[in-house]
């Protein structure tokens, strides 16, 4: 789709510098007079190459739409991925302290990209649980083919979201120990 647009863009560049070079050789010529012809060809060129037809219109009116649909969910699962393995992290080493488990999820790639990964596969395949099924239900038919790239990008874009708010409330927990104080303390038995 992107390299149809170049195309265009690079036609219309084209048609732009020989139209103007046309116009430049006439008026140079005449400099009282440019043809109107001259100008309704440009103008007509530069009507017919538009990059944003009616139908690529509605395909980003679709995406835009399916956008809206996904990210949400996806900055949800991310949250809840993240969230749940440093719990794990933690849970597996309970002689250290939550906070190095915290730290080692966030400076790892691995885990990054494995929460991401599961993001994804929560969005785009419609066996993985009912969240991609309401994104299929609610998709027309012809714009289905673009749930994958879509859920590609928001699981990236969530992921790295939710790496980057975690990060920065351990910071600001660092700087003010009072900041979480407002949470009632957790239960240690439970």
């Amino acid at each position: 789709m992107e390299s149809r647009h170049l195309k265009v863009f690079l036609t219309t560049i084209f048609v732009l510098a020989v139209v103007g070079l046309n116009v430049f050789f006439i008026a140079k010529d005449k400099p009282e007079q440019i043809r109107e012809d001259q100008r309704s060809l440009l103008l007509s060129q530069m009507a017919e190459e538009t990059p944003l037809n009616s139908a690529s219109k509605q395909v980003a009116s679709q995406r835009a739409r399916l956008r809206h649909l996904i990210v949400p969910i996806a900055n949800h699962l991310a949250t809840r991925y993240l969230y749940t393995e440093v719990a794990q992290r933690a849970r597996a080493n309970p002689t250290q302290p939550g906070h190095q488990a915290m730290q080692y999820v966030l400076a790892s790639k691995r885990e990054e990209e494995k929460i991401e990964g599961m993001v994804k596969n929560k969005l785009a395949n419609v066996h993985s649980g009912e969240w991609a099924e309401e994104i299929h239900r609610k998709t027309p038919a012809k714009y289905q083919a673009l749930i994958p790239a879509l859920a590609n990008q928001a699981a990236h874009t969530s992921t790295v979201f939710a790496f980057k708010h975690l990060k920065e409330q351990m910071l600001a927990a660092e700087k003010n120990p009072t900041y979480l104080k407002h949470l009632s303390p957790t239960d240690p038995n439970a």
